[in-house]
């Protein structure tokens, strides 16, 4: 089934734009609107390598509007059979600063921002909060499952891919994707596998063109998410072997809610702290789909007006919550509203901020993050909180037009 886009439209497009992405845009599934959805795209990369080449190069090429890319190594000779983002003249050099110049030099278009740092339960969150869709393309379970804690918690779709020799596998996970295709890295392993060194790249090896191809299919589940069209390989995974030149789909469902507990809890676990290393599984926070929400749930950017009026003459109680950025509020914001970005939407710090006795309104850039925020809360305490429709995109079109959007 198709799922609603995960971005809303951005800034009208350019007509240098429009000549470069014309054959994608004549396409009945994207056309203007969605090369607009695009634009406004943010993507993060995970992986600089064989799988992460593609899918960087492919989205660059897409148009989606920021890539950022997160790699803690450097290129290698020996990377080059695969990694197809890297040249030569790129040895020696951080794998972040030669793929951030070769996606540059491929579309100028698109923004890019590197990650120079190993992913880490210290840094997960505020990596995955700032992005629409994480690509993962690494090789190490320690760090995919750390992953798969963070992108449960703030709502976070990941695309997954593995290659091995001549085989590869592709799939989607996100945790609260609605009418029960939600989707966990325990479902498909409810165990976390050993390393094991007879089966890595390094040691048993890889074919290149198989990195192309199943990034190629990564790239394409991305745009699919951003844009709302196709089908998208939740609860599916599709498994190419090289060797007879097949392709073939493994169904996979939920796993036993004590092995999906325990992909996380074990050796990891969310909690209000965030992602931290545990002994026995520990319980996730409650899950519920967030895009379900019905409307009494939220307000619109005009009632969020009269609210904050009566709030100003004393007549209403309560907090507006930006669960943007840093980086977006400093761009935009809302007079009175409180920054909490969804990354530590339940720390200490922002339970001081907003209370779960307190009446809560939550808002983002349009209304993704904020939808789940506003689930979370209720699942942890909150009782009365709402999200603001369109977020503060439709708020600086709707009440406040001199303000900038992006």
């Amino acid at each position: 089934m198709t799922l609603q886009a995960l971005v809303s439209p951005g800034p009208e497009l350019t007509r240098a734009e429009l000549v470069r992405y014309a054959r994608q845009i004549s396409l009945p599934h994207i056309g203007v609107e969605g090369q607009r959805r695009l634009k406004d795209a943010r993507v993060l990369v995970l992986g600089a390598g064989g799988l992460g080449s593609p899918v960087l190069q492919y989205l660059a090429a897409a148009g989606v509007g920021t890539l950022g890319i997160a790699d803690h190594d450097t290129v290698e000779v020996s990377n080059l059979q695969r990694q197809t983002i890297h040249t030569d003249a790129s040895v020696g050099e951080r794998k972040t600063a030669s793929a951030a110049a070769a996606v540059r030099a491929l579309n100028p278009f698109v923004s890019v921002i590197e990650h120079d740092e190993e992913v880490s339960p210290s840094n997960v969150l505020e990596l995955v909060s700032e992005y629409d869709v994480v690509v993962d393309g690494t090789d190490n379970f320690e760090v995919q499952y750390i992953l798969d804690a963070a992108c449960a918690l703030v709502g976070k779709p990941i695309v997954w891919g593995s290659v091995l020799r001549f085989d590869g596998q592709v799939t989607v996970f996100w945790a609260t994707a609605p009418d029960g295709l939600d989707r966990m890295l325990s479902d498909l392993y409810p165990e976390q596998p050993g390393a094991d060194p007879a089966e890595s790249c390094s040691v048993a090896g890889v074919l290149g063109p198989v990195c192309a191809a199943i990034g190629a299919v990564m790239a394409t589940e991305t745009l699919k998410l951003l844009g709302g069209f196709g089908t998208p390989l939740l609860g599916r995974m599709l498994v190419h072997d090289a060797l007879d030149a097949s392709w073939s789909e493994v169904p996979f469902g939920h796993a036993a809610p004590s092995a999906r507990a325990a992909n996380i809890g074990e050796p990891y676990s969310i909690t209000k702290q965030g992602v931290r290393a545990t002994g026995p599984a520990t319980k996730l926070f409650e899950r519920s789909p967030v895009s379900d929400s019905p409307a009494s749930d939220s307000v619109t950017v005009t009632e969020l007006a009269e609210l904050l009026a009566a709030r100003e003459r004393g007549e209403a109680d309560f907090v507006l919550v930006d669960v943007r950025e840093p980086h977006e509020n400093q761009l935009v914001s809302i007079d009175g509203a409180e920054l909490v970005p969804l990354g530590s939407i339940l720390s200490d710090a922002a339970r001081e901020i907003l209370p779960p006795q307190e009446k809560v309104i939550v808002h983002c850039h349009h209304d993704g993050r904020s939808r789940h925020a506003a689930a979370v809360l209720r699942a942890n305490g909150w009782e009365d909180v709402v999200f603001v429709q369109g977020g503060i995109d439709a708020w600086v079109a709707e009440v406040e037009p001199d303000k900038p959007r992006y």
